[in-house]
């Protein structure tokens, strides 16, 4: 009978063990849950790191070109990973934009149009079409991208029609609003580019490509 006592008073102490524990935290979502910062002098294991489904001011770890690891705080730096802008060419010729330095140099950075819109510049009229120089019989395209400039080694941005003019139904010699939103990458965060590939085909519409270096 008293062996039996004790084993189940042991069972009774022990299970509190298993309960989840908060440091700075009253209310903790793990077995161990710190809310704050933890400094460890040794090594570190973790054997199933799992996804958290809370962010409590976390900071971004980050790996240098020299291989060391720093802490990202966004609030400090003069960039970030991943940057969103609007640009708005106000009262822009009906033929659009051409050639306009972002001063975004492509060293550090690549840049992609994310959406646009055109308004006509008085009346903020949304019904802008585009018209031919060749007349109602062509139907012509625009393009709106950002591309490298070589001689400036920063990112230009273009949108402006094929051959052809901004314009509403009932007038064709407007001025417009381009609104166009691009997003601005750190290089090294998701991508890395390789050499421009060139391939022959020979006049052959199927064929093997070789694997960029790297893959």
């Amino acid at each position: 009978m008293k062996i039996t006592i004790i084993l189940l008073m042991l069972f009774i102490n022990l299970k509190p063990a298993f309960a989840q524990v908060g440091i700075n935290t009253t209310n903790p979502q793990a077995l161990l849950d710190v809310d704050g910062f933890t400094i460890i002098d040794n090594k570190l294991f973790l054997e199933n790191p799992g996804n958290s489904n809370q962010i409590r001011g976390s900071k971004l770890i980050i790996e240098k070109a020299d291989k060391s690891i720093v802490q990202y705080d966004i609030d400090i730096s003069k960039y970030g990973p991943i940057n969103y802008a609007e640009l708005v060419f106000s009262d822009t010729s009906r033929n659009g934009v051409m050639d306009y330095n972002t001063k975004i140099n492509t060293a550090d950075y690549v840049v992609t149009v994310q959406g646009y819109y055109f308004l006509e510049h008085t009346s903020l009229n949304t019904s802008v079409i585009i018209e031919s120089n060749s007349g109602n019989n062509a139907v012509e395209g625009y393009q709106v991208y950002a591309y490298k400039n070589t001689t400036t080694d920063t990112w230009f941005i273009r949108g402006f029609v094929n051959d052809g003019f901004f314009r509403t139904s009932n007038n064709n010699n407007i001025t417009i609003d381009l609104h166009m939103n691009i997003i601005i990458f750190r290089k090294g965060l998701l991508a890395k580019e390789v050499n421009t590939i060139y391939i022959n085909t020979n006049k052959i519409t199927v064929g093997t490509l070789n694997k960029p270096a790297g893959f």
